[in-house]
């Protein structure tokens, strides 16, 4: 089986460009839209030993009724608008949760200092007047990049240093840092600068020819270790893991409980024989065709179930983690001494679902 890292963030990240812009242009500030003016200032004690930072694409309400004692950072990527998110800032600074923003470095203009210190800049003054705390990066699959970047992660620590008294910096990257999709980064480097860096630990399925997890726990293990080794202390990792999984079609196959062979693809894995889909979409899949035998897949610590399609007549095998295959995730990452976790995203469980109650209780409870 072939692994290759892909982050779904990817699919975002056109996004954040043309946000930028419209935040720019529509110019509301967190003040506008928050009764306690107190609430739009950026948090100011100290940044938390132990994280739990949840992406949120806000494409549902349930950032208005989250479980804030199971949170430290709420971090807003894709198409928001400005007043989306002043109110999620003015609901989270409520119990002292910050909220950062995910950016992209521009890579086109990643060599010309008059270009990033304005996009320095912007991001500064986009911070103030939302009253965020901070940005998460999403700067995936970069090469022979190393040097630059850290400079540039060096000259936003510097200007957030300015003018936040504790701002929050960090970066999402790949799980496995040792291999051929980390050589545009200078990990060491980076840590000089960031508050944490997010190894993500999910899409390691992709372009496999056998179903399997989204997130293997031994993966995660492997990929921890490697941050270790080059030299990025446990304390500043914090692990992305998923509240979605991902959908297969397989061969004709007699033995459904074990992992499916899956079909042929004319042109791309992604959308023809492998999809993403959220734990409340798996769920309500799983009701939908009489709660199919679930099967645990021991090695990758993921759940799965198998059906036939009724209407396309595919043999369907869903992988998923819940949150007893997360629990042991979640205590990898207590046990090796690490930050915490990210989970990506809130919004594939929605609050009325049946996963809801459960997935949130098995979030470790965090002490601001």
């Amino acid at each position: 089986t072939v692994f290759a890292f892909i982050n779904m963030k990817l699919l975002l990240g056109s996004l954040l460009v043309s946000t930028a812009l419209q935040l720019a242009s529509a110019a509301i500030s967190c003040t506008d839209t928050c009764a306690d003016p107190s609430f739009c200032s950026p948090i100011t004690k100290p940044l938390p030993e132990k994280e739990t930072l949840l992406f949120t694409t806000l494409s549902s309400d349930v950032w208005k009724s989250l479980d804030f004692s199971k949170v430290t950072t709420l971090a807003i990527f894709g198409n928001y608008d400005d007043t989306s998110v002043a109110s999620v800032t003015c609901l989270a600074h409520q119990h002292n949760v910050r909220v950062v923003i995910g950016s992209e470095f521009p890579m086109d203009d990643i060599d010309d200092d008059e270009a990033m210190a304005k996009f320095v800049d912007s991001k500064v003054e986009e911070a103030k007047r939302l009253g965020l705390d901070g940005l998460n990066f999403d700067n995936e699959g970069l090469r022979s990049t190393a040097d630059i970047l850290a400079k540039r992660i060096k000259e936003v620590r510097a200007a957030f240093n300015a003018e936040f008294e504790t701002p929050q910096i960090s970066f999402d990257l790949s799980i496995f840092p040792k291999d051929k999709q980390g050589d545009g980064y200078d990990y060491t480097a980076m840590n000089e600068d960031l508050d944490f860096q997010l190894p993500m630990g999910y899409d390691m399925n992709w372009n496999t020819d056998i179903a399997t997890g989204n997130s293997p726990i031994e993966s995660d293990k492997a990929g921890l270790q490697q941050y270790i080794d080059l030299g990025v202390p446990a304390n500043n990792v914090v692990l992305g893991l998923p509240w979605y999984g991902w959908a297969y079609k397989c061969v004709n196959a007699t033995d459904f409980t074990a992992p499916c062979t899956l079909q042929d693809f004319e042109t791309d894995w992604f959308g023809e024989v492998a999809f993403q889909w959220g734990n409340d979409e798996i769920t309500d899949k799983w009701n939908e065709y009489n709660q199919p035998t679930v099967s645990l897949d021991e090695a990758t610590m993921t759940k799965y179930f198998s059906y036939v399609d009724r209407d396309s007549g595919d043999i369907m095998q869903l992988w998923y983690d819940d949150e007893e295959t997360l629990a042991e995730k979640y205590k990898v990452v207590e046990e090796g001494g690490f930050r915490g976790i990210a989970i990506w995203t809130i919004d594939m469980i929605k609050t009325k679902s049946e996963n809801y109650d459960a997935m949130w209780d098995a979030l470790p409870t965090r002490q601001l």
